[in-house]
């Protein structure tokens, strides 16, 4: 090969090299674009009280941008808070998220619809202790060998009853209901087998999860050595500040 023609070579290498940079350099660009786009939207719609963490998968990413589709976006909401019931940290999937490239561009993005919600969402026993500690009566609850232990004292006909036990959990869409299975009286003290079913039923609670962000709903819970994590999900989701609920319009809760 001639001088000239390597010489034409090392200058054809490395122009793709720059250009293959430049493209890298865009793409992120433009991930953190959208990304900023998605979590001001959120954050406005959802009524956090603050910004969302957010990020953007797929390479390279100009395609979706081009597509203004994107198939896999992460969403990091901490501290949340509902009706006395402080959320640890919800981590939520968005699929099928539309954000058109022209809107971004002239930053004129008003709604961003998302077709699927998956997530999971952390509810810590000492939130979740918290909470109850401002109800009557006030119950406790921890882990109990990947199950769910219940202490509390139930008042019946005046006399006091101080005992702990198992429970089984419940899950609804917008609840979690802790129900004693098997009780124990504290040292002492014995229950009559007539009020063992009144003292249950006292120490059934109902923890409200409500208004979780992006329409979702739960669907089942784990039982973890500091916590509850919920699985959670939504559709046709619509981000849009003008509603700042991030309700459906005419859409539906995933099962």
């Amino acid at each position: 090969m001639s001088r000239g023609a390597r010489r034409g070579l090392v200058i054809f290498l490395v122009t793709i090299l720059l250009a293959l940079i430049v493209l890298g350099v865009l793409d992120r660009v433009a991930a953190r674009v959208v990304a900023d786009q998605i979590a001001t939207r959120a954050q406005t719609s959802q009524n956090l009280a603050e910004r969302p963490d957010v990020s953007l998968g797929g390479f390279p990413f100009l395609t979706q941008v081009a597509a203004g589709r994107y198939r896999d976006v992460d969403i990091e909401v901490r501290g949340y808070e509902q009706d006395g019931v402080r959320i640890d940290r919800v981590g939520a999937q968005l699929a099928g998220v539309r954000l058109p490239l022209s809107d971004v561009l002239r930053d004129q993005v008003d709604q961003v619809p998302v077709d699927r919600v998956d997530a999971q969402v952390d509810l810590t026993f000492a939130d979740l202790n918290a909470y109850l500690a401002t109800q009557e009566p006030q119950v406790q609850v921890s882990a109990a060998d990947q199950g769910i232990q219940v202490a509390g004292t139930a008042e019946v006909l005046g006399t006091r009853y101080p005992v702990s036990g198992t429970a089984d959990i419940g899950v609804s869409a917008d609840s979690v209901t802790f129900t004693p299975r098997d009780l124990t009286a504290s040292l002492g003290v014995v229950i009559p087998p007539q009020l063992l079913e009144p003292v249950r039923a006292l120490l059934t609670i109902r923890v409200p999860i409500t208004g979780l962000p992006f329409n979702m709903a739960l669907r089942s819970a784990v039982v973890g050595p500091d916590r509850l994590t919920f699985t959670a999900g939504g559709r046709d989701v619509l981000l849009d500040p003008n509603l700042a609920t991030g309700v459906t319009t005419g859409g539906s809760v995933a099962p």
